[in-house]
């Protein structure tokens, strides 16, 4: 006759046990890459795609797509990939412009253009912008447009806009009337520039993030375009400091801008 080195209590423990693992290993696998989707421009209520393997960029923008309600097709140049915390030198850049806005105490237009910048750039930077494009046919044709993603990011998928703005050294950024064929100096022409702005090239951030250099002088009639939603960054000039730095860490913080 056989007998079982088991308790009744011993039993309960094993029965409990096993029912514990079986509960988690029929558990879901929790989602370890996680998308925050604004489907319908960034100003638009968010969403979240969760997926427990790392996933393509071309299955994200298509799973994304089924989830606007826009009727529009998204306005890909200006649609962004983002990670969800702010550039680390914005702090820096935002403390350097709230200095230089103090040194030019003496003349309110110039420390006001500097306050105004900082102010915009703390403002409208939340994210920092990764160099993907944002457009559902090359991500699916292109393997180099298609890359893995793991963890956390943003997804815009924007909307046309019909503005762009013109910031830096005027007294404060302001949005204007995007039209056809306009060259950069004929928007200046709507704006005050201050006394230590440049008067021969201006940087024109598109919105898909490239960064270009605009002639604005007179003797120069080589035409670009600027496309809806583009950023014209006016930088500082000065005999007496270089602001060449400080225009070159605007430019690159302004590339990280949504719409």
């Amino acid at each position: 006759m056989s007998c079982s080195v088991f308790t009744t209590t011993a039993r309960h423990s094993i029965y409990s046990a096993l029912a514990s693992l079986c509960l988690l290993t029929s558990m879901p696998t929790v989602a370890q890459n996680l998308i925050t989707l604004h489907a319908n421009g960034h100003s638009a209520a968010a969403v979240s795609l969760q997926y427990a393997e790392p996933v393509r960029l071309a299955q994200v923008v298509s799973d994304s797509l089924k989830l606007r309600t826009v009727t529009a097709t998204p306005y890909w140049l200006g649609s962004s990939l983002t990670t969800t915390t702010e550039p680390a030198t914005k702090s820096a850049l935002i403390k350097q412009l709230t200095q230089l806005s103090q040194q030019h105490s003496d003349d309110v237009t110039i420390s006001h253009s500097f306050a105004n910048t900082a102010q915009w750039l703390q403002q409208q930077i939340k994210t920092q912008r990764l160099a993907v494009a944002i457009d559902i046919d090359k991500v699916r044709l292109n393997q180099t447009d298609n890359p893995l993603l793991t963890g956390n990011y943003q997804l815009q998928l924007a909307n046309r806009p019909t503005s762009v703005t013109v910031i830096g050294a005027i007294k404060k950024p302001q949005q204007l009337n995007w039209q056809p064929r306009m060259a950069a100096k004929d928007y200046l022409a709507q704006v005050t520039p201050i006394n230590i702005a440049a008067n021969s090239y201006v940087t024109v951030i598109q919105p898909d993030g490239v960064i270009q250099q605009h002639s604005i002088a007179y003797w120069n009639n080589n035409h670009a375009d600027i496309a809806p939603g583009a950023i014209i960054y006016l930088g500082y000039q000065s005999l007496f400091h270089d602001y060449s730095g400080l225009n070159h860490d605007i430019s690159s913080m302004l590339t990280n801008r949504t719409l």
